[in-house]
């Protein structure tokens, strides 16, 4: 009896530390998800430094507000067709630059400093009515509009020629008078077109006029007053439009309220 206590008190012989130690475990699954290589942070590009022009001295958006009022008259604008055309025109540009000049004078020559972009960019006519808006012949071109991007305007610069300084005050801004009351502008490439073959200037619509070099220009019926150039620019300092002041507005009538 004494001796089978013993044997069931005997504790079977526990297996060996080192013998656990070599159980494999189980493998884990191999992951199936499939990692991209991360793609890096593009930053936009800096606006470009912001040119140095003079601030224009008066609201020049009043010149292309439809229904503007300036003393006793209004402002009309329309987008412009050539005759017998229903679709509206648009001026091309390829260089990247605009020009202005006499049509007839070779010495009036001028390329604007600030680049235009190109495309083909509309046009808008803008004209000063009398109160009563009825009698067409009283009408006076205020300016001339071409579209070279997209609103909102941020400010208004004057728009100086290139190789010239740019003008310190209102007194000095750059201006361009016509021998013959026409002013025209064109693709700035290829210089000076020759004299343009014009009828005498009178009313307020434009001429588009086929180069032989294939641009094209538009002569615009100004008077032999000086005209003036401003542009729009946008919050990235891209131009939105330039526009050409006839100089049909007086002082007087830019102080007036109504």
């Amino acid at each position: 009896m004494l001796g089978s206590r013993e044997v069931s008190k005997t504790k079977k012989p526990a297996a060996s530390k080192q013998s656990a130690k070599h159980e494999t475990k189980p493998s884990k699954p191999t992951s199936t998800r499939v990692t991209r290589p991360a793609l890096p942070v593009v930053l936009p590009p800096a606006p470009p430094p912001q040119r140095d022009e003079l601030a224009a001295p008066r609201d020049v958006g009043r010149l292309i507000r439809y229904g503007e009022r300036f003393g006793p008259n209004k402002i009309d604008v329309r987008m412009w067709s050539a005759p017998n055309t229903t679709v509206p025109a648009q001026l091309p540009v390829t260089s990247g630059s605009l020009a202005i000049f006499d049509p007839a004078d070779k010495k009036s020559w001028r390329l604007f400093d600030r680049p235009s972009g190109t495309g083909q960019f509309r046009i808008m006519v803008s004209t000063v009515k009398p109160h009563d808006m009825m009698d067409q012949k009283k009408d006076r071109l205020a300016g001339l509009v071409i579209h070279t991007g997209r609103p909102p305007i941020a400010r208004w610069v004057v728009a100086h020629y290139k190789g010239q300084k740019k003008p310190k005050s209102a007194d000095d801004m750059p201006s361009l008078t016509s021998s013959d009351g026409w002013i025209a502008l064109t693709d700035g490439a290829g210089g000076w077109p020759g004299a343009l073959a014009l009828p005498p200037a009178a009313g307020t619509q434009p001429i588009e006029v086929a180069l032989t070099d294939g641009r094209r220009a538009l002569a615009i019926p100004t008077g032999t007053s000086g005209v003036t150039a401003y542009w729009a620019i946008d919050a990235t300092d891209k131009p939105i439009c330039l526009v050409i002041d006839c100089d049909a507005i007086t002082p007087k009538d830019w102080k007036a309220k109504a």
